[in-house]
């Protein structure tokens, strides 16, 4: 089989749980944000392994993902974080799903959907305070305060935003958001209905801003070991995802020989050329090509010509490499690191999408 693989360390995972779980106190609620598949990570063995680490409440963005959990025997409570559809109530509630509520007509047809049940469904509810994306403007909240009075249905066990710029130190953007979350939770217990569990802070809102932490967090890339900042923001947090492959094949080549799909690099000199089973199918991306370096017996080699769906090719003059020999493309060898931030700025990108875009056909492997 192909070498290529993605090593997750559970037991990182675990001690930056213990790590964000210990910043923010026993008394405040803690969402495990493991949607998008655990940022690549493998939502279903991260979640069981958050578990036995005494984590009792999870995040996802959508039912599947939900539903997925439970069919791995997650036992937690479960946040839908994003799209809720009415029509799914039934499965919301096989499956112990607490969907979000986040416009007026969605909220009228939960509520049309959840007339006639006995017991109440749990929702939460999603303001907008400054993200421009899905959440109740604070002119709406009347009108969802009196649909929830009018909907027996529905229970509100929570309300929520999103942060905008909390990784941005400079911004006054964060301080906005908060002021504007309280505001909304006070109109809407003004308007006779409990806001239930507050939660706010993300990653960057649990490492920087403690005003945003209300009644709980909701902690994602920090989870993984991975700093939502670039740079030592969050310095103590252990990578939990390394790639790594084997080299396939070595070719000498002479120098003034062209490289890849187009002959995009032109060797300078007489040059040993390693070939490793990754590409742009497998989250090494083809904004890598020429901008980023491996790791081979703990030295740098840089990648060199277009990064292709399935080969990359790699600069290892030098190395005496041999076929079979390892090669870190993100993670750690012999003392030095590649980090999700280097890829992120080769490719003018966030390391989340970094982490998400490591691909299906990568076999995750894990480490307790």
């Amino acid at each position: 089989m192909r070498p290529t693989r993605a090593a997750i360390d559970l037991g990182a995972i675990a001690a930056n749980y213990r790590l964000l779980r210990d910043r923010i106190g026993p008394e405040r609620a803690f969402f495990c944000v493991v949607k998008a598949d655990a940022y690549g990570h493998g939502a279903a063995a991260v979640a069981q392994r958050l578990e036995r680490e005494g984590a009792d409440r999870f995040a996802v963005a959508v039912a599947e993902e939900g539903i997925a959990l439970r069919r791995a025997g997650v036992r937690g409570e479960i946040l839908l974080l994003n799209y809720s559809d009415p029509a799914d109530v039934g499965l919301h509630r096989a499956y112990g799903l607490v969907p979000s509520l986040y416009d007026l007509d969605e909220a009228r047809a939960f509520a049309q959907a959840t007339r006639e049940t006995r017991e109440p469904l749990s929702v939460h509810v999603k303001l907008e305070t400054g993200m421009g994306r899905i959440g109740f403007l604070p002119e709406e909240i009347g009108a969802l305060a009196e649909l929830l009075k009018g909907s027996p249905g529905l229970s509100a066990a929570g309300a929520f935003t999103n942060l905008a710029s909390a990784e941005d130190r400079s911004s006054q953007t964060t301080a906005s958001q908060i002021a504007a979350m309280k505001s909304a939770v006070a109109s809407l217990s003004a308007a006779g209905i409990s806001p239930g569990l507050v939660h706010v802070a993300n990653s960057a809102g649990v490492l920087l801003h403690p005003d945003a932490w209300f009644d709980g967090v909701r902690p994602g890339l920090a989870l993984y070991g991975v700093s939502p900042a670039d740079d030592e923001l969050g310095e103590q947090l252990v990578p939990a995802m390394t790639v790594e492959t084997r080299v396939m094949a070595v070719k000498s080549v002479s120098a003034g020989t062209p490289l890849g799909y187009g002959g995009r690099y032109v060797t300078g000199r007489r040059s040993e050329i390693a070939v490793i089973p990754i590409g742009y199918h497998d989250g090494f991306r083809r904004a890598f090509s020429g901008r980023v370096r491996v790791l081979m017996q703990g030295r740098e080699a840089p990648v060199v010509g277009a990064v292709s769906m399935d080969l990359t090719l790699v600069d290892a003059t030098g190395f005496g490499a041999r076929i079979g020999e390892r090669v870190v493309c993100l993670g750690a060898d012999g003392g030095r690191r590649i980090t999700a931030w280097d890829l992120a700025r080769a490719a003018d990108t966030v390391p989340y999408e970094i982490l998400c875009g490591i691909g299906a056909r990568v076999p995750r492997v894990y480490a307790p």
